[in-house]
């Protein structure tokens, strides 16, 4: 402990330095002090960091590490010159193979803990490109562009994003020199295997339409202003194309549509590998969105049915099946929690729930209609080990495979396959 004078007042400053243990599914390293558990952003375990804490209750603290007293074998020096402030990135300080590495253990911590679950059915991870792969970035605006410093609304002016793909970081530069008043939100979206790109200004007043389209229309295919829940197209067709192996898909201003392109094929083939459909199968697609899933295995089967709850994704769904000349899948506007009014019979099921998982009425429909099997996509580890429990008395979990779609975060995405006991 030592003092220090500001404005003639003694101010105690508390100098605390921690070995940290392991760390948590957020990326942080854990410590503890006294009785507290102590959660350290960007410290590996084995360091010894003098920490500053940001955040106190009963149980726990959260720190910032000030100073590497002894720095972990496995960090590496960040390439993105953001990375000690902005709150994008979470993973950037070790490299690419232990990334997947804790991303692999972290799924088998929590299948571990939350599920009676053998951890033989969790596969090995399937990796990914670990820059450039977004092909969708929400800048924010407040006289400067950029994003939000970690834990603060404050903004960090931003030139070029490490994770972004290049085209969007060249659009970046040139918003960045026109008038920028009463914008508040830049959303850039751009085609990974297509020309295409799309930006989206969120406002919160009048802007001058015209001047925009004059400063922007010689890089941009279309521009949206976005205003009072609102889109309205000042220039372009409003959406933008991209592919998925041998199909394209609209993609539309508030579309879902997988940020690693690259990646969505990838997790769509361990979808397809997993299914292992034959063509006669009738496969029912749940939380389908823009129909991607349902489309990219619609030639293997006799048959898809996608339900969606979003009205204006089933639209771009509709669009996406005609666009590809798909004949054998259908879409239905629906809340899954009623998806008990299909009265239709499936061989197969795919559900890629929100992060909040399966509801209860899903998960009894589904253990009510028997099909043969499941396939699961999470974005959520835990939500899916949740889930898992509750379907194991009626289906074999054969597999888990964790598929690395956000590379530089803590975040990762799992494929499982259920058979029907």
């Amino acid at each position: 402990m030592t003092s220090i004078y500001i404005f003639g007042i003694i101010v105690m400053v508390i100098k605390v330095i921690v070995k940290i243990l392991k760390m948590d599914h957020q990326g942080r390293g854990i410590s503890k002090l006294g009785e507290k558990t102590v959660f350290v952003n960007k410290a590996l375990p084995n360091e010894v960091v003098d920490i500053k804490i940001e955040k106190e209750n009963k149980k726990i603290m959260e720190a910032d590490v000030v100073r590497l007293i002894e720095k972990s074998p496995k960090r590496i020096e960040p390439v993105c010159p953001y990375y000690s402030l902005c709150g994008g990135c979470d993973l950037m300080h070790i490299n690419y193979l232990d990334e997947l590495l804790y991303k692999e253990n972290k799924i088998r911590q929590i299948i571990d803990k939350f599920t009676t679950l053998p951890l033989n059915i969790i596969k090995p991870i399937v990796g990914n490109t670990n820059e450039n792969y977004r092909n969708k970035v929400t800048f924010h605006v407040n006289g400067k562009v950029g994003f939000y410093k970690e834990k603060s609304f404050n903004i960090i002016e931003i030139d070029n994003c490490y994770i972004a793909d290049f085209k969007i970081n060249k659009i970046l530069k040139k918003i960045k020199t026109i008038n920028l008043n009463n914008i508040y939100e830049i959303v850039i979206r751009t085609s990974k295997y297509l020309e295409d790109n799309m930006v989206i200004l969120k406002v919160n007043s009048f802007i001058d339409e015209n001047k925009i389209i004059n400063d922007l229309k010689a890089d941009l295919d279309t521009i949206i202003i976005y205003q009072n829940k609102e889109y309205k197209t000042i220039y372009g067709k409003g959406f933008i194309n991209d592919k998925i192996g041998d199909y394209i898909f609209k993609i539309s201003p508030d579309s879902f549509f997988q940020v690693n392109t690259k990646g969505a094929k990838i997790l769509y083939d361990k979808v397809l590998e997993y299914l292992n459909p034959s063509i006669n199968d009738k496969v029912l697609d749940l939380y389908c969105g823009t129909g991607t899933i349902g489309i990219y295995i619609s030639k293997y089967v006799h048959s898809v049915k996608g339900v969606e709850i979003n009205k204006y994704a089933v639209m771009d769904a509709n669009y996406n099946k005609n666009k590809n000349s798909v004949n054998n899948i259908s879409f239905e506007c629906l809340d899954a929690s009623k998806i008990d009014k299909i009265r239709d019979k499936f061989d197969s099921v795919i559900v890629d729930p929100p992060r909040s998982g399966l509801n209860k009425k899903t998960i009894n429909y589904l253990i009510n209609l028997k099909p043969k099997k499941i396939v699961y996509v999470s974005c959520d580890p835990i939500t899916l080990a949740r889930d898992l429990e509750l379907l194991k008395n009626y289906y074999n979990v054969l597999e888990i495979t964790p598929v690395d779609m956000f590379s530089n975060t803590y975040h990762v995405e799992c494929v499982c396959v259920l058979n029907l006991k």
